[in-house]
Parts: structure tokens; C-alpha cells; sequence
């Protein structure tokens, strides 16, 4: 991985060249790389400059992309062939882009229908997803720059503003209506940002049907880099915040109260007012807030709680170290604390210094400077784009509540000698099922973020799981958990396989949150036991793939009864013959169908 940081670190976006030269070094190397993730490209026009910037930004996240462009303008060929190269190669992920001059040959002259054109693109879209199987990102098209018809044609019925503007419409419609496995890259937005002499080649758009420049290909390239970072596990699912001049302007513990900025109405305070407000949206999609900060916990639970224009509350915190350690030491207690990796971590601090120190000690974690131009924080971290989700469940929304009563849970431990005394004063409920329609979200987003207790760290998209709930052979089964202190939420997953009388474990994971109360074992042994008698299964067959962050359950199998059949460099294979035994004693825990 040092060697991978060393090539991409000295690379400059804005030269081509820089570029190009350092992915191909980067090509080279064997080491360095936590997942590999297959993209297909299907277009009408010349996008290939696109694939630097693609593995760029994958590459900076430990994600070896492996980019394959479908033939120019043969998309329906290349999905509906079984032999076709991009069929035979079965991308992970799938990127569809269209320009609308090469989709409409009318365009320029506007002579074009609108509902033809509607109903030519939505047949293209639905056959395209019908014949794939993995997530498709989708783009809509961008408006004119100029009117060909002035001023007044602008607003006509027919102009071609107004079509796209519909065309678009029903691109984010069907990308809503089809959100398990369609993703939207909004070109309408890139455009905004750049403007059109950032992003049109107007040269080679004429000479070679390659429209783009590098800048419009870069914000392209993030935006599916970010998808294809979720759906390669690589989550941020806590944010790390400082106080003094980041949260409010000012120092709390010298302006006092009265002395900070922090207000609704005027600069620079409504600044921190507005960041506030972008942090609470990505609360409500299930970030996860900390506070990082040297100061006086008084004083900052103070501003919290009783600062007229404070949006922040420390009923939306998780955890908080408001001390005076160096913030890397406290980073990584509240890793430990909330049971996350440190990669799942984005800290945000005005100070340089103390950016720096975090960079250095904690590499793991994403770190973001307050801008010198202190109006640019509030779309801070929207901008870059680390906390990105594809989903937003249930779970998501209730997430700081349940990490608080997972702290309540911490605290209740130690008034009990011994950890099974405390475990049988929880009264477990564990409810175990086929997953059900309302699930679905859930359990694809836990295979994408769940990297601790997941034994073989598959990824799935809400397609796949609605895919395998469809076939005899397959079952997924949900685990959601409650006790004495509330409930957990959807927390556990597994995937089964039958081929005869042999039953395969795909896939086995559990939320960080709710492990060190054995449940695993418990869930697993009502899985395999309830499968057997479904399918009549006389021998099970399961995986361990090891990971930088799996090790805590290299052994598991051994301990629910499995044996090692055979050790492999990437994967370990066991086999069960029978049903498993009741190694762990987990009778403390209540299971309801």
C-alpha cells in the first residue's frame, strides 16, 4: 500500500500526462490493492478518457479497477450476446453513458419527437438492466448552451430545453423507480459546477466523438468511484468533529457564550449555523457524529444545549472526547469504543497541526481542513463525497439512538462479575426469518458495510438479494435483536446455497454493534438446523476469506463444530458433517421465528 500512496500522491489532475503515467505504474503493481472491482463501460461516443480518472480514485481507496469498453455504439449487442466480451467478462459494475447527439441524430435540427424519444430510451434502459446483473449507472443529458431560436425558444413548448428538461425527468424518474439496482451520474450538476469551457471539447467532439475534458471526466470519474467504493465496502460511517472555529467560530473557552459566531442571519456566523445543518442531513442518512476537541467538556456541552442557534444537540452525538489529548489518541478510543475501524472514520478540523498529527498517526482515517475561505465549509462534506450512501434504511435513521443504548449497555456490564452473568440479565430476543420484502435494503447495505464479522466479505446490491430470495435453492435469512435496553435493529446475515444434499454457506455477517453476546452462534445454529429440514441437507460446506479487518472470526467455523478440509492462500474451506452441535452454551437467548 506504501508504494501505491507513493505513485498517486505525486500525481497532478490537471496534467494528463502526470496522470496517465502514474496509473500505469500503478497497473504494475501486485501488492496493495484490499479488492479488485471489474467496470463495464456501454456507450454511444468516445469516453475512454475516462479510465484514468476511474482508477484514480479508486485506486487512492485500495480498490484495483479493471475498466472494459464495451464496442462504440453496439450496447444492446454487447448485453443481449451471451458471447459477447463484455457478457462473458460479468462486470461488478456497469456504467451506461449516452450523449444525446449520438442517441438523436435530429437533434441539432430539433426536428425530433419527444414521446418517440421517450419510449426509444426507455426500451434501451430496461434492456439493458434486464441483461445484466450488476449495478447500472445511468447519466441524463445536458441542456443547450445556447438557444437556437433565441430568447423566446427558450420557453417554447417544443424547444429543445424544454424536451431535455422532460427527458431528464423520466431519466430520474426511472432511476428512482428502479433504485435497487439504477444509480444516476448527474451531468446537469457537473455542468453547473464547471461550466461549459471547463467541460465541452468542441475539437474533439468533431474530430473523434470525445466530448469531454479532463475536468467534466474527472467529477464524472468520483462520482462512480464513490459508488463503486460502497459497493466494495469502503464506508465512512463516522464523522469526527472539532468544536472551536469548526463548529462555531471562535474559542469557547476564551469568547465565552456571547463571544462565538454562530447565528442564522449573518456572516460569518451563519456559516456554522449552515455546516451544522449538512452535518444533521448526513445524521439523518446514519452517520455517525463525535466530537474530537481541546476543551472544557462544560463549556461545550454548554454552547450544545443552550446556544440559541445551535443545531447540534448531544442527543445527535454517538460519542465524544472533549479533553486535552492529542486527537489522534482520542481517535482511536473512539474507535474502540464504537467497535469501528479506523477507515470508517472522516476527522474535520480547522487547525493544520493537528490535521497533520491525525494524517500521520492514524493514516487510516480521512481527514478534512476547514477551508481558509471559511464560506466554502458548509458544502465541505458534500463536496468530497467520503460519506456517500447508496441506501437509507430504518436502521440508518435510528443509528445514534442505538449506538447510545449500546453505551448504556457498556455501562450496565460492569456492575456484573462475570460476562455470561451479564449476558443472561440482557434477556436476548433473537428473531430469525427468510428476509422479507422491507429487509431487502437493509441486508444488501450490511454486506456492503459490514467488514469485522463477515467471514467471506461478499458484496451484494439490493438486486442480488431480491435475486437470491427468488430461487428454490437459495435462502437468505435476517437476524434482528432486542433486549431489556431496546432493540438493535436488522443486525445479522446469512446467505445458503444447496447443490443436492450439500448446503453452502455464502455468506455469514453480523454488525459490529451487536457482537460479544454470542448471538452468532445462536444465529447460526437456528440457520443450518431450519435448512435442514427444508432441503434435507446431510453435510454443510462454508469459507473463511481473510481480510485486513476479519481476523476476529478466523476460528469461528472451528467453533461452531466445522473441520478444516482444505488451507489456501486466500480462503479456508470447512465441512460439517450432519447437523452443527451446541458448542457455546447460548440458552440465555430467546429465539423467535
Amino acid at each position: 500500500m506504501q508504494e501505491l500512496e507513493k505513485i498517486l500522491n505525486n500525481v497532478s489532475l490537471d496534467k494528463s500526462a502526470s496522470l496517465i503515467s502514474a496509473i500505469d505504474k500503478a497497473d504494475q503493481l501486485k501488492e496493495g490493492f484490499d479488492v479488485t472491482l471489474k467496470i463495464g463501460v456501454l456507450r454511444n461516443y468516445t469516453i475512454e478518457g475516462i479510465e484514468p480518472y476511474l482508477k484514480y480514485h479508486l485506486y487512492k481507496s485500495g480498490i484495483k479497477a479493471e475498466v472494459h469498453f464495451g464496442n462504440y455504439d453496439m450496447i444492446l449487442q454487447e448485453v443481449m450476446d451471451p458471447e459477447s466480451h463484455f457478457s462473458k467478462n460479468k462486470p461488478d459494475l456497469i456504467i451506461l453513458s449516452l450523449k444525446l447527439e449520438s442517441f438523436l441524430p435530429d437533434y441539432e435540427t430539433g426536428n425530433w419527437n419527444f414521446h418517440d424519444v421517450r419510449g426509444q430510451l426507455s426500451e434501451l434502459l430496461i434492456q439493458v438492466m434486464n441483461n445484466v446483473s450488476g449495478p447500472l449507472v445511468i447519466n441524463n443529458f445536458i441542456s443547450p448552451f445556447y438557444s437556437m431560436n433565441g430568447i423566446i425558444g427558450d420557453v417554447a413548448e417544443n424547444s429543445n430545453q424544454r424536451r431535455i428538461q422532460r427527458l431528464n425527468s423520466f431519466i430520474e424518474d426511472f432511476a428512482a423507480k428502479n433504485s435497487s439496482q439504477v444509480m444516476l451520474a448527474n451531468w446537469e450538476r457537473i455542468i453547473r459546477k464547471l461550466g461549459e469551457e471547463l467541460s465541452i471539447d468542441y475539437r474533439f467532439w468533431y474530430s473523434s466523438k470525445s466530448p469531454f475534458k479532463k475536468d467534466f471526466l474527472n467529477e464524472y470519474a468520483k462520482v462512480v468511484a464513490n459508488i463503486g467504493k460502497i459497493l466494495a465496502g469502503k464506508v465512512k460511517k463516522c464523522l469526527v468533529l472539532d468544536c472551536d472555529n469548526t463548529l462555531w467560530g471562535g474559542i469557547i473557552g476564551e469568547d465565552g457564550m456571547d463571544g462565538i459566531k454562530l447565528d442564522n442571519h449573518e456572516f460569518p456566523g451563519k456559516v456554522y449555523y449552515d455546516f451544522q445543518k449538512s452535518i444533521l442531513l448526513l445524521a439523518e442518512r446514519g452517520i455517525l457524529i463525535t466530537l474530537c476537541s481541546k476543551n472544557n467538556e462544560e463549556d461545550v456541552m454548554d454552547v450544545l444545549e443552550n446556544h440559541p442557534h445551535s443545531l447540534i444537540k448531544r442527543k445527535h452525538l454517538a460519542a465524544w472526547r472533549v479533553n486535552w489529548k492529542n486527537k489522534a489518541e482520542n481517535i482511536i478510543s473512539l474507535s474502540e469504543d464504537l467497535n469501528l475501524g479506523l477507515d470508517s472514520f472522516v476527522f474535520v478540523d480547522d487547525s493544520e497541526i493537528e490535521c497533520d498529527l491525525v494524517k500521520k498517526m492514524v493514516p487510516e482515517v480521512d481527514v478534512l481542513q476547514v477551508p481558509k475561505k471559511i464560506y466554502l465549509l458548509p458544502s465541505l462534506l458534500m463536496t468530497h463525497g467520503q460519506l456517500d450512501t447508496l441506501t437509507e434504511t430504518n436502521e440508518d435513521r435510528q443509528r445514534t439512538i442505538l449506538y447510545q443504548t449500546d453505551a448504556k449497555r457498556k455501562e450496565a456490564s460492569k456492575s456484573f462479575a462475570t460476562i455470561d452473568e451479564y449476558l443472561y440479565s440482557l434477556d436476548l430476543h433473537a428473531k430469525i426469518h427468510l428476509v422479507e420484502d422491507q429487509e431487502v435494503a437493509r441486508v444488501a447495505q450490511l454486506t456492503q458495510k459490514t467488514n469485522q464479522f463477515n467471514l467471506t466479505t461478499k458484496r451484494y446490491t439490493e438486486q442480488d438479494i431480491q435475486q437470491f430470495g427468488k430461487l428454490t435453492d437459495n435462502a437468505v435469512l435476517s437476524l434482528t435483536v432486542q433486549d431489556r435496553f431496546g432493540s438493535s435493529g436488522l443486525t445479522g446475515v446469512l446467505i445458503a446455497k444447496k447443490e443436492n444434499s450439500t448446503g453452502y454457506i455464502d455468506s455469514l455477517l453480523l454488525s459490529c454493534r451487536v457482537l460479544g453476546r454470542k448471538l452468532e452462534y445462536a444465529f447460526v445454529d437456528y440457520c443450518l438446523k431450519y435448512l435442514e429440514g427444508q432441503w434435507s441437507i446431510a453435510k454443510w460446506m462454508a469459507e473463511y476469506m481473510p481480510t485486513k479487518k476479519n481476523a476476529q472470526v478466523a476460528n469461528f467455523w472451528s467453533e461452531m463444530g466445522f473441520q478444516i478440509v482444505e488451507q489456501q492462500e486466500k480462503k479456508s474451506i470447512y465441512f460439517l458433517d450432519g447437523s452443527p452441535q451446541q458448542i457455546i452454551d447460548t440458552t440465555f437467548i430467546k429465539i423467535n421465528e
